[in-house]
């Protein structure tokens, strides 16, 4: 039985084997030998060359291939998708192969000997959700997604297209108050008119933040504009009176701007958390990262 993923892929993931069957070369998902009159799967195959032992076939790999072709704004959970096939143990190999637009990839925390390859076609795309904008009256905004997550996972990059972190949800703005003096004149001694100074308040309020990048954007409050798949929100505006407008969202991959004495624009999402398990880089490499790296 043939492997659920293409040649080039197989070669990256290494431990197969290739049998000629009718004059083509196959790649072999499963090798049994016969012993005691029964045929059973081997665990792993190995062959002495140039003095020492080396493997040619992981047989206790769970196999598998998952390729996106349609947009999709919600998280890839590898080990959900997994356990759908009906395997429930930890050492894997395959393949998860995004051609479309997704939200954000966990690939879990599988065995450190099992094989991950992740492909970023061209068009395709991996964008963490951009955070939500802080409310009007100084509120901070909310922090953007991280986009790829490996808790212990091996894999393999290569990413042709865009991976990146969802941008900052911008600060809130603070409310102002303004004052206004009314002069009016009221019956005094010995019907005489006198003046006097009356004092109001009115409150202004402040504009809220807006929405960070990410697929989807984070939302714009009190004015604030929601974030798009790239650019973030503008902050809303504000009445005078010493309110003050709300931060920008930040752009993919970035921060949200803070609020002029106001809330704080949050951080933005990683790119890749746990660089530390990507342990190989083939074709376009780890390409358009953005919002960084960090480890796990």
């Amino acid at each position: 039985m043939a492997v659920p993923y293409n040649s080039t892929i197989a070669s990256y993931l290494d431990g197969h084997t290739h049998v000629k069957k009718d004059g083509t070369w196959q790649i072999a998902e499963d090798i049994q030998v016969k012993h005691s009159g029964a045929w059973r799967d081997t665990k792993a195959v190995y062959v002495k060359s140039g003095g020492s032992w080396r493997t040619v076939h992981d047989g206790e790999h769970f196999l598998f291939s998952y390729v996106q072709s349609g947009n999709d704004a919600s998280e890839f959970n590898l080990a959900s998708y997994i356990s759908g096939l009906g395997y429930g143990g930890n050492l894997i190999k395959g393949c998860v192969q995004i051609n479309a637009k997704r939200q954000r990839v966990n690939l879990g925390s599988f065995s450190s000997a099992s094989k991950v390859y992740l492909g970023v076609a061209t068009y395709g795309s991996i964008k963490g959700r951009g955070g939500n904008g802080g409310n009007r009256g100084g509120q901070n905004g909310s922090g953007g997604q991280t986009s790829v997550y490996s808790g212990g996972t091996p894999f393999i990059l290569n990413n042709a297209g865009v991976i990146a972190g969802g941008g900052g949800g911008g600060g809130g703005g603070i409310n102002g108050q303004c004052v206004y003096q009314n002069t009016y004149t009221y019956g005094c001694m010995k019907g005489s008119q006198c003046e006097g100074i009356d004092q109001q308040f009115s409150n202004q309020n402040g504009g809220g933040g807006g929405g960070g990048a990410g697929y989807p954007g984070g939302t714009g409050v009190h004015g604030g504009q929601n974030g798009q798949e790239t650019g973030g929100g503008g902050g809303g505006g504000n009445g005078g009176c010493g309110a003050q407008s709300g931060g920008k969202g930040g752009n993919l991959g970035q921060n949200g701007q803070n609020a002029t004495n106001g809330g704080n624009g949050a951080g933005h999402g990683t790119g890749i958390q746990g660089i530390n398990h990507r342990y190989e880089q083939v074709m376009y490499g780890d390409g358009d990262i953005r919002g960084g790296t960090s480890n796990t």
